[in-house]
């Protein structure tokens, strides 16, 4: 009898030892590696369990603050609380900034990224352009300009849009003049997607590259120009840092600021995605006429058809590419999941 046969209870307790070791090593390193992470089991909640970095927990308000007397909309001057939009790409964004800017339906002043061929950066006061603010709030530069204007702390815009939540809660907003989160989530394999067909045609954006056009979808999900968990890193301040392992305590500050900070739309139920952004923030319509503006056959356009579209062969789930975008992207999956149940939780909160 070999040594293994006679010994087969050593050799697995060996084993057991060397992976009770490795996973101890990996979780005191904090460089879990995505693939490991798996679903939270704790149940929605608006109250703390974790502690955020101090920018955004004294920066964002909660979503179930109150709002004080001078926070409507249409308070501009002297309002603390201002909208915040996370602008997550290729979710809905463009229509929502759209339909909420458009003079037939609401007419707010959204602040978002410079308008194409303005100088926004050069500005060094605060002006509109057709009911668009000449300020950048997507950009490090932008925000940073933007902040020497006072954009938030003058009330200039109703509602200001960023695709970099964490950098712009830092640096934008105070404890004093705080930011109250809203944004519109789609699932990330097939964000992913839409991103690849976009950026094949897309010449006028600055992440357009001829190279898209000579490859598939595939070689994309293959590439690592994908999508790297954009909206953990988006987060948590690592927007810059794409390559770079995420760890377990990224996702968990990113579940809890959008559990405890974000209104939560889902791009799958617009309407009511829209119909809670309304209740929530108490927004009014523009004009002398109060009707529901989701009614108006252009308003509710933007919704239903959308703004910036591109049709696409759709990509089937659980396909060998699904997979690879969904393990690339490991960690916004799950914060999509938790988005999801969120959504379904909200609905007590905000009232109808």
């Amino acid at each position: 009898m070999s040594s293994y046969e006679a010994y087969p209870s050593r050799n697995y307790a060996s084993k057991v030892i060397f992976l009770f070791l490795l996973i101890f090593m990996m979780t005191m390193s904090g460089l879990n590696p995505i693939n490991s992470f798996s679903e939270p089991k704790k149940s929605f909640s608006v109250v703390k369990t974790l502690a955020l970095p101090d920018s955004l927990e004294n920066n964002l308000a909660d979503v179930n603050a109150p709002f004080g007397v001078g926070d409507d909309v249409f308070g501009r001057v002297g309002r603390k609380n201002t909208p915040l939009y996370w602008h997550i790409p290729k979710a809905g964004g463009t229509s929502v900034r759209d339909f909420y800017r458009d003079e037939e339906c609401y007419g707010f002043v959204w602040a978002a990224s410079c308008p194409q061929g303005a100088q926004c950066l050069g500005m060094t006061k605060l002006k509109l352009d057709s009911n668009i603010p000449l300020v950048d709030t997507d950009s490090m530069e932008g925000l940073k300009h933007s902040k020497s204007l006072e954009l938030v702390q003058s009330g200039f815009a109703d509602i200001i849009s960023a695709t970099r939540a964490y950098d712009a809660t830092d640096i934008l907003f105070d404890p004093i003049h705080q930011g109250r989160m809203f944004a519109i989530f789609r699932h990330p394999v097939e964000r992913a997607v839409s991103m690849f067909y976009y950026l094949q045609q897309a010449t006028w954006e600055s992440t357009y590259n001829p190279i898209y056009k000579d490859i598939t979808i595939h070689d994309y999900a293959r590439s690592s120009v994908t999508d790297d968990n954009w909206m953990v890193r988006s987060l948590v301040g690592k927007a810059d840092n794409i390559g770079t392992p995420l760890t377990r305590q990224d996702l968990d500050v990113a579940i809890e600021i959008i559990r405890r900070k974000c209104v939560v739309g889902l791009m799958d139920d617009m309407e009511e995605t829209i119909h809670r952004f309304n209740s929530y923030f108490s927004f009014r319509e523009s004009g002398e006429q109060k009707n529901d503006k989701t009614k108006s056959p252009k308003c509710k356009e933007y919704i239903t058809s959308g703004s910036n579209t591109n049709s696409h062969p759709p990509l089937e789930e659980g396909s060998e590419t699904w997979k690879l975008l969904e393990q690339k992207n490991a960690a916004d999956v799950i914060l999509y999941r938790e988005a999801e149940q969120i959504f379904k939780e909200q609905n007590s909160l905000i009232p109808h």
